[in-house]
């Protein structure tokens, strides 16, 4: 029912509709306004020419109304007869005061002394639509004494008819008119829209992702509406093309920037732990006698190797949910030491180094030894030659605490913000990827920082025992 409503029909079809209806309205006010003038025309006429008729009649009736002689009445009438043919009178009636018939054209239908009938009696001139005849009536007097009155029944077919033929002539009229002026509307509705028909289409093809620019040589005049409406259209195209084109070519450099900053990610996570896999390597080939020291060594390969591994396969864990559900051990914190060890003693650093983990905590432990690495490569770093890194490690109330500290400058500021906000989720171009990644896993693992220094850096990070925290009673 809803497509039946006529604001959904096309232009094309309710502009030439509105201007049928316009027209026929017009056209009935018109014919109505033609008729009404026809008729009070023809009334006018009538009545002047009926006027004429009785002053005659009633000139040549006075002697025989006066005399009241039937005879020369009748006489008068067969003269008038001849004379007024042109009147078209049915029937006359010469009546006497006392309203008996004197005389009548037709006295077999009105015979002397008859009553006369009452449609003869006097009224005012009125012609009735539709009406074949119409009575006309004169007073007649002498020396204003009333001496009797004429009453005439005329034909008026013939106003009728020509009533009926300007109606005719008028809605045939009107109907043509209307009908062309119609088409007439239709052609130039049709004709003035064809530019929005052409737009429309050309924006229906831009929602399935082809918005393509009217040729030139297609263009209407510049000065027209059409014309403007076109460039308009093209400017947008072109517009929205090359603005396609920037996306598409910086998505290109966005894409490569990331890749760019994911292989410089992946390249300092496998980095870090190289160091001190070298170190079991050289260990075991000087001390590969000592079963104590190969079989140490190569558990430190083993897990350093195993840590690489699952950095490479970081991008698969992110996609899947995974982690590394292994918890962190004694172990996963002294091999950092060692990992360490070789950057320490080039830089002619002394490592205080003190853990208390005994046996496991539930924390992943590939992610607190990220931790613990990219924290101690930054103390080293800071570190001047000769100065001390101080390590601590251990587990009390339900959390681990991992203390990290330097004799450097301390940290900057914007690396404070970094591990004190965590906020920070893009990737940096250069430098700081050690303190980014600790900031994103101490976030993930839902831990806190603290910070201490200048003079150097005091890093304190505590990782609550997610098991723990999800068993403690709600607060009331």
């Amino acid at each position: 029912m809803r497509a039946l409503a006529p604001r959904r029909w096309p232009l094309a079809l309710r502009v030439p509709l509105l201007i049928t209806l316009l027209m026929i309205g017009i056209a009935g006010a018109i014919s109505k306004l033609v008729l009404v003038r026809l008729e009070a025309t023809q009334a006018t006429h009538f009545e002047e020419l009926s006027g004429a008729y009785l002053d005659g009649l009633s000139t040549a009736l006075l002697p025989a109304m006066i005399r009241r002689d039937p005879w020369e009445a009748f006489d008068a009438l067969d003269r008038s007869r001849a004379r007024y043919r042109g009147v078209g009178a049915l029937r006359v009636l010469v009546v006497l005061p006392d309203g008996t018939v004197l005389a009548a054209s037709d006295p077999v239908r009105h015979p002397l002394g008859a009553a006369a009938p009452s449609e003869a009696g006097p009224a005012p001139l009125h012609l009735a639509p539709g009406a074949a005849t119409a009575w006309i009536h004169r007073a007649v007097s002498e020396g204003g004494m009333p001496v009797g009155r004429i009453a005439a029944e005329v034909d008026v077919t013939a106003l009728a008819t020509e009533r009926r033929a300007t109606l005719l002539a008028l809605v045939g009229v009107n109907a043509a008119l209307t009908v062309l002026f119609a088409i007439l509307g239709w052609l130039l509705v049709r004709r003035m829209l064809r530019p929005v028909l052409r737009l429309s289409e050309r924006l229906g093809r831009a929602a399935e992702g082809r918005l393509d620019p009217i040729p030139e040589a297609e263009l209407p005049a510049a000065d027209t509406e059409a014309g403007r409406a076109f460039r308009r259209y093209n400017a947008a195209a072109a517009a929205i093309a090359e603005r396609e084109a920037l996306l598409t070519r910086l998505a290109e450099e966005e894409r490569r920037a990331l890749v760019g900053r994911y292989a410089s990610a992946m390249a300092h996570e496998v980095n870090n732990p190289l160091g001190g896999l070298f170190n079991a390597v050289r260990m075991i080939q000087r001390h590969g006698d000592d079963p104590e020291r190969r079989q140490r060594a190569a558990s430190l390969l083993e897990r350093g190797l195993t840590g690489i591994h699952n950095i490479v396969r970081a991008s698969l864990i992110l996609w899947r949910g995974e982690s590394d559900a292994r918890p962190v051990s004694a172990a996963d914190i002294d091999d950092l030491r060692l990992l360490i060890e070789s950057e320490a003693r080039r830089r002619e650093l002394v490592l205080d180094w003190q853990q208390g983990i005994e046996g496991s905590f539930p924390a992943p432990a590939q992610a607190v030894r990220q931790i613990a690495l990219n924290l101690l490569l930054n103390a080293c770093a800071a570190s001047p030659p000769g100065g001390r890194v101080t390590v601590r490690a251990g587990v009390a109330a339900g959390t681990l605490t991992l203390v990290v500290a330097d004799e450097g400058p301390g940290l900057p500021g914007h690396a404070r913000r970094l591990l004190l906000d965590g906020r920070e989720e893009q990737v940096p171009q250069a430098g700081g990827l050690g303190l980014w990644t600790v900031a994103r896993l101490v976030r993930e693992l839902d831990a806190s920082v603290h910070l201490a220094g200048p003079p150097g850096s005091h890093v304190t990070i505590r990782i609550p025992d997610a098991e723990r925290s999800a068993n403690l009673p709600a607060a009331a």
